[in-house]
């Protein structure tokens, strides 16, 4: 075989992604699932089962009452068609304090709360307010979970190196947000990247800034070398590539996954990998 680099690619052969987690199944959502249809981006929306239905109003850090009553649960299917729920524990509680067994029991009352009201596996995770540590990182693999966001923003485009600490590029109320977006779409890029936004929808009423998130999903959202996806369906993907089985000589690549993989084996040659098949790898050079 002449010289030759392997680089994961996105379906399609994109070099970037691009996805949303939004927190707390709060009403604002309604609004907010609009929006990303509209435009045709993915979020990932972490609910707490044991409050959903429940009404409440605070005050906000401008002054202004809002309301953060959660969603019904008999809308929750069809609200979040098209886009991801995961798991943010059954009362929001500060579950890395509470001990395994109650931690536990949050945990898994969530998931399998949420799971009846969405009709599938919960794969993702969010930390209330953040806060983790390993032991409940190993809780939340032994529940089945694939991934956990923290809420560390990197102001980069790296991919994730552990699933259960997701950090993302930012949070909506960042004030790079909008020169990250720029630097993601303008700038040309043979690795990939990874956008990744966080934040939770009641904050849009309590700043008065839903023209600013419209504005940003509007930027982002279009671009054909961007795959627009959800949180678990990009872990999956990477995931999938971590499986590839490869040959002593590097010319025979078998996919044992049911998820095709690109790769870029040089910089004029790109390979799908197709599901479940072998694929002989031409020699290449530069």
């Amino acid at each position: 075989m002449g010289k030759r680099f392997d680089a994961l690619l996105f379906p399609g052969f994109k070099t970037k992604a691009f996805t949303l987690s939004y927190d707390d199944g709060v009403i604002q959502d309604r609004r907010l699932v609009k929006i990303f249809n509209e435009h045709q981006v993915r979020c990932t929306f972490n609910l707490n089962y044991g409050t959903l239905d429940h009404e409440e109003i605070i005050p906000s850090p401008s002054g202004r009452k809002v309301d953060i009553s959660r969603v019904k649960k008999e809308e929750v299917f069809s609200l979040y068609e098209g886009h991801e729920v995961g798991g943010h524990g059954l009362y929001h509680s500060d579950i890395a304090s509470l001990g395994s067994p109650y931690a536990m029991y949050e945990i898994i009352e969530d998931k399998a709360g949420l799971e009846s009201l969405v009709k599938k596996p919960l794969r993702m995770f969010a930390y209330p307010f953040g806060i983790f540590d390993d032991e409940l990182k190993d809780l939340l693999k032994k529940a089945g979970y694939k991934g956990a966001r923290t809420i560390r923003s990197t102001h980069s485009f790296s991919l994730p190196e552990d699933p259960y600490e997701l950090n993302p590029t930012c949070h909506h109320n960042d004030e790079k947000l909008m020169e990250l977006a720029k630097d993601f779409i303008e700038k040309p890029s043979f690795r990939t990247q990874l956008f990744y936004v966080w934040g939770h929808a009641y904050e849009f009423d309590g700043a008065d800034n839903w023209q600013k998130m419209e504005e940003f999903v509007s930027y982002i959202s279009g671009h054909e070398d961007i795959w627009y996806a959800t949180n678990s369906e990009i872990l999956s993907y990477m995931e999938a590539y971590q499986k590839l089985e490869y040959s002593a000589d590097g010319s025979m690549i078998f996919n044992p996954t049911s998820t095709d993989i690109y790769l870029m084996t040089s910089f004029r040659t790109r390979e799908c990998l197709k599901a479940g098949e072998l694929t002989y790898i031409q020699e290449t050079g530069l």
